[in-house]
């Protein structure tokens, strides 16, 4: 492979909007079967570059050459271009459900985009479409094919996307985030399957990525990108082992991991750049917390609880089951597994946004599920939730302080002067200018929004906050200023957390008590210093074996062993991972 020619050469690129140009000039090349990473932090243009390649950014004006073999696609027609597009080079989003048609079936979809570049039957399609599906470790591909996008998991939904963008067997395939917001399992059977795809067709892989750790194992050189720039290139045992420029050190040294010190906050790769690696003291903080493991009074108690869903087809399936644990005033109570496993049915269950079919949940001696509407409505002002996805949850066309300020007027609370107050305090404390409260959310990042999130949630000076995955679609440097934000929040206010996630190592920095789902069960709850150091459940430590390592090596090695323990348990094994 070191001696093929390149199969695609970009040159010189640069994207241009008006007198804006958010990428200055790159240039990078990938040979057939390669795997090469472009790395960075939001903003730095990684994204912008691959839709450049795709010649998806409309209204932008590119500069530069890209080449795939001997053509130049920026001299291409629309028409011509759209023959390449999805042909020759295919390109998988984050957002797989976005990404599908909600009213289409999987079938239907992965059908169309099989006839869309080779003439064939509908039968043949089909039977091409069940032999990709299988390819690609989707179970029970003939009954998947008539199922719809919400009936899969994150997951499956991201090896359907894959299946489509090789169903026309492209030359190179652009990999944008396609692991952000998986659990780490899932994230790592999704990057063992890029991994078969590039060794088994010679596909060239462009992975797109803020995780160093999933970097790490997979790709063979590395570009790192800052502000529209490659600001520095090498291959990837290079590069980990001798960073040699002070932001590829800093991003490197922003890592959270599991030897993260869960005393000390975490520094942002431009914090590590300005100050070094020594992190700023925060014991208190985490001592108030663990103090108030041991010795706060219960204020969420969940007993036996049980919600099952019914099906489409009829079928019932239990989601949660029979799953009991307490809460202490003060502290923040982990809730780890894997997609599905599930934990927001949980969330959703203590704050009572839905019904429960057996068990209790009591919150500071009131049981939500067996209150009337208003004491219930009243109650609600104490319990507050933060989402996953900050843009979904937030109204497009509502202002931030509007926005903040919803809960405040839903309640019926002060007057329009001091609902402003509360509003300017709110914003203050999750450290946004107040320039801010005249923007929609489309004028700001993941980060910001997020805060508007917690904002919203803080502005009814609420008890006990549930955090649903809130930092798992962030980069590095943006989930470690929300993490600390939090915590900070928790040690001015007193809140209690219940903090989900599929990231054990955010789960370990976050946490006192910590409690492992898996297919609705809880199949482990500890102290966190006593789970992470000796976990007693099989499914605790493939959890634990399936964390990206920012270290090549390391990686590797890892890998190879995650692969041996999922064997050895007899979980999915479709996809193994390549050793090279």
């Amino acid at each position: 492979m070191s001696d093929s020619a390149p199969i695609l050469q970009v040159q010189d690129l640069t994207v241009s909007y008006g007198d804006v140009m958010p990428v200055k000039g790159i240039s990078f090349s990938v040979r057939p079967g390669e795997r090469i990473g472009l790395v960075g932090e939001s903003g730095s243009g990684k994204s912008l570059t691959a839709l450049s390649i795709m010649r998806l950014n409309d209204g932008a004006r590119l500069g530069g050459s890209i080449r795939l073999g001997d053509r130049e696609l920026l001299a291409l027609s629309k028409r011509e271009m759209t023959r390449v597009r999805g042909g020759e080079i295919a390109m998988v989003y984050q957002d797989p459900m976005s990404s599908l048609n909600p009213v289409r079936t999987i079938g239907h979809q992965l059908i169309e985009a099989i006839r869309l570049h080779d003439r064939m039957s509908k039968t043949d399609a089909a039977t091409r479409a069940i032999e990709l599906l299988t390819e690609v470790g989707v179970p029970l591909p003939e009954e998947r094919l008539a199922q719809y996008p919400h009936e899969f998991s994150g997951g499956m939904r991201q090896r359907v996307m894959i299946a489509m963008a090789m169903s026309s067997r492209p030359k190179v395939l652009i990999a944008d985030e396609p692991t952000t917001a998986l659990d780490v399992t899932t994230q790592s059977r999704i990057i063992d399957l890029l991994d078969k795809l590039a060794d088994e067709h010679g596909t060239a892989v462009i992975l797109i990525t803020h995780d160093l750790g999933v970097a790490a194992g997979f790709c063979e050189r590395i570009h790192v990108m800052r502000h529209g720039r490659i600001i520095e290139e090498a291959p990837v045992d290079q590069l980990y082992a001798h960073p040699e420029h002070p932001y590829t050190q800093a991003l490197l040294g922003a890592v959270v991991d599991l030897t993260v010190d869960v005393h000390k906050p975490i520094r942002t790769a431009v914090e590590v750049l300005e100050r070094g690696t020594e992190p700023l003291e925060d014991a208190n903080v985490r001592s108030a917390v663990d103090e108030a493991r041991e010795n706060g009074e219960v204020l969420v108690e969940v007993t036996d609880l049980t919600k099952t869903f019914t099906l489409g087809s009829g079928r019932r399936v239990t989601a949660v089951d029979d799953v009991s644990f307490q809460i202490r005033r003060g502290e923040t109570f982990g809730l780890v597994g894997q997609s599905g496993s599930g934990k927001s049915t949980v969330s959703k269950a203590v704050l009572a946004l839905g019904g429960i079919d057996a068990g209790s949940v009591e919150f500071d001696g009131h049981r939500p599920h067996e209150m009337r509407a208003e004491p219930l409505r009243q109650l609600r002002r104490r319990m507050q939730m933060v989402f996953q996805d900050p843009f979904s949850a937030l109204n497009r066309r509502q202002t931030v302080e509007q926005i903040i300020e919803a809960p405040l007027r839903a309640h019926g609370i002060g007057t329009r002067a001091s609902r402003a107050d509360k509003v300017r305090e709110a914003m203050h404390r999750v450290r946004l200018d107040e320039e801010f409260a005249d923007r929609l959310p489309r004028s700001m990042s993941g980060g910001q929004c997020q805060r508007v999130s917690i904002a919203r949630s803080l502005v009814l000076e609420p008890d006990f906050m549930v955090l649903d995955e809130s930092v798992s679609a962030l980069d590095v440097s943006i989930q470690a200023q929300v993490l600390n934000l939090l915590r900070e929040l928790q040690a001015e206010l007193g809140l209690t957390y219940l903090f989900i996630s599929h990231d054990l190592a955010v789960i370990r920095y976050m946490s006192s008590t910590v409690a492992v789902m898996q297919q609705g069960r809880i199949v482990e709850t500890g102290g966190r210093d006593e789970l992470f150091a000796a976990p007693q459940h099989d499914y605790t430590r493939s959890l634990m074996a399936a964390i990206p390592i920012a270290d090549p090596v390391a990686e590797r090695r890892r890998r190879a062993e995650a692969a041996k323990l999922w064997q050895e348990q007899g979980s999915d094994t479709t996809v193994t991972p390549t050793a090279r």
